[in-house]
């Protein structure tokens, strides 16, 4: 089913990335919880969640990559 392996494709992604790194993720980029929302839900200091953030967007980058170049990916 075409949901259920993009369901499973996120949860590979969001594992990769472990857990501190797929929150903010999850909560910016899915949820589009706002940055210093997240930061203040998640008991972070004011202005680490950008840096955190890109963190998380550079090792998803990557793993989207790895997984590209593993076998085409459709959508």
């Amino acid at each position: 089913c075409g949901a259920a392996a993009a369901r499973d494709r996120v949860a590979r992604a969001l594992a990769d990335l472990g857990p501190g790194l797929s929150d903010v993720a999850l909560r910016c980029c899915c949820h589009l919880e706002g940055l210093e929302q997240a930061e203040r839900r998640m008991g972070w200091s004011a202005r680490s969640g950008k840096i955190v953030l890109r963190i998380a967007l550079q090792r998803l980058r990557r793993h989207y990559d790895e997984t590209h170049a593993a076998g085409r990916m459709i959508g």
